[in-house]
């Protein structure tokens, strides 16, 4: 069952597709359209009882086509009141046209009333246990940058001319909406087609087991809309039910499932979940590579991250809000190598900081700081997150300024006397004064 479809181009575009694709349609002109002005471009999610164009034998001139814009859902010419329910005839099976002894409405429509239905493609619904995945086929353009050509459906068409008079509830929308109501069936008549369909190649029936019968060549065009010399339906293998089939080397990709509720429409329907600019490739493409930790070694200088960093919505890449002060922390390369992160140092370049070997030259040709006490050479800082705590040895560790570490707890012979005092605890020093 095809119960949606696609057609969102102008009308330029499709006079200039059916020139394109099927030149033979426009050899004597460009072909007249009925009601143009009541469709309505931009349309990537059509739906039953909508009015889309299709394209029919012109019944002044059996050599020429008629554009005739229509509503979905065949509604035939003896109905004398509209309908109340929901159509059941927006397809019709095409083994019932090709049964000859088989009655129903259908045969008294397959002999004159034939029509083709473009569009950019078709929805499909493939099941699955949890749920329905909406599908979008289509013929594969030529090249990815190119548009989908057109497909043609085959169909049938009636009108309808109800008994009573049918209000219409077209309201304009402003001063420059020059279209008329719509054709309600009474006192207009209302024009109405059905989409032809048929078993799938065995290509395609992982998606359904009905499909559009698709015409894809010029000849099936010609004898479907019964051209030229007008015969009317043909019975046989060799009839006019010979051209409809399905049509292998489809491409089906899954679309959002927004597509499945009537009256939503968007560009992006007829587009892979993988592409869109909200889809599973553009959720990767946003995430932001992981925070490295801290450092507790790191210092006021070290490069770091500011909270300011935020993924672009846009554009899927990072936006880095710049401090003053900080420098900007590198991605990485494509092995995913965490960055090591850089001490600044006053007088290397930015490039140097950049490149390793120059780094590296830089430090060997500078000269290590002097101690001014002792003339000795203090042992340069350690790069990187491994920071060694070097003690100043002082010339006499006796000294007040430098105590060594002897004279801070004490010697074992010797102890202060205002020491022992104040904490009460004898000492071996003072139990030998003390028997003296």
């Amino acid at each position: 069952m095809c119960g949606r479809y696609a057609l969102a181009l102008s009308n330029e575009e499709v006079y200039d597709g059916l020139q394109n694709q099927l030149p033979r349609l426009t050899q004597g002109g460009q072909p007249r359209w009925e009601r143009q002005d009541d469709y309505r471009a931009g349309n990537y999610n059509v739906a039953p009882r909508q009015r889309m164009p299709i394209v029919h034998r012109d019944p002044e001139d059996s050599d020429r086509v008629v554009l005739h814009t229509a509503q979905w859902g065949l509604i035939p010419h003896w109905t004398k009141h509209p309908p109340t329910t929901p159509l059941n005839t927006i397809n019709a099976r095409s083994e019932s046209l090709l049964e000859p002894g088989s009655g129903g409405m259908w045969h008294a429509l397959k002999g004159y009333k034939r029509c083709i239905v473009p569009a950019q493609g078709y929805y499909e619904w493939l099941k699955r246990p949890s749920a329905k995945i909406a599908h979008f086929t289509r013929i594969p353009p030529p090249t990815p940058s190119d548009q989908s050509p057109l497909m043609f459906i085959a169909g049938l068409y009636d009108t309808v001319k109800y008994a009573s008079p049918v209000e219409s509830h077209f309201t304009p929308s402003g001063p420059e909406d020059t279209r008329i109501p719509y054709p309600t069936g009474n006192p207009e008549p209302l024009t109405t087609f059905t989409i032809l369909t048929t078993s799938p190649p065995k290509d395609f029936m992982w998606l359904h087991d009905r499909m559009p019968c698709i015409l894809t060549e010029w000849e099936a065009v010609e004898r479907w809309l019964d051209l030229g010399e007008v015969k009317g339906w043909e019975e046989g293998k060799a009839g006019t039910g010979q051209v409809l089939k399905g049509m292998s080397g489809l491409e089906a990709y899954p679309v959002p499932p927004e597509v499945g509720k009537v009256g939503t429409n968007s560009s992006t329907y007829i587009e892979p979940v993988s592409e869109r600019a909200d889809g599973i490739k553009s959720f990767f493409a946003k995430q932001s590579p992981a925070k490295p930790k801290p450092s507790p070694f790191a210092s006021s200088t070290t490069v770091s991250r500011r909270k300011g960093q935020e993924a672009d919505k846009d554009e899927g890449q990072l936006s880095t809000t710049i401090v003053e002060g900080d420098t900007e922390v590198g991605l990485g390369d494509d092995s995913n190598a965490p960055n090591p992160e850089v001490k600044a140092e006053e007088g290397v370049k930015a490039e140097e900081r950049s490149t390793p070997g120059k780094r590296k030259r830089a430090k060997e040709e500078e000269k290590p700081d002097l101690d001014e006490d002792d003339g000795k050479k203090a042992k340069p800082k350690r790069a990187g997150h491994q920071i060694e705590v070097v003690r100043r040895k002082d010339a006499d560790e006796g000294s007040k300024s430098q105590p060594s570490i002897t004279n801070f707890f004490g010697s074992p012979s010797t102890t202060k006397a205002d020491s022992s005092a104040g904490s009460g605890v004898k000492t071996r020093g003072s139990a030998k004064e003390a028997k003296k």
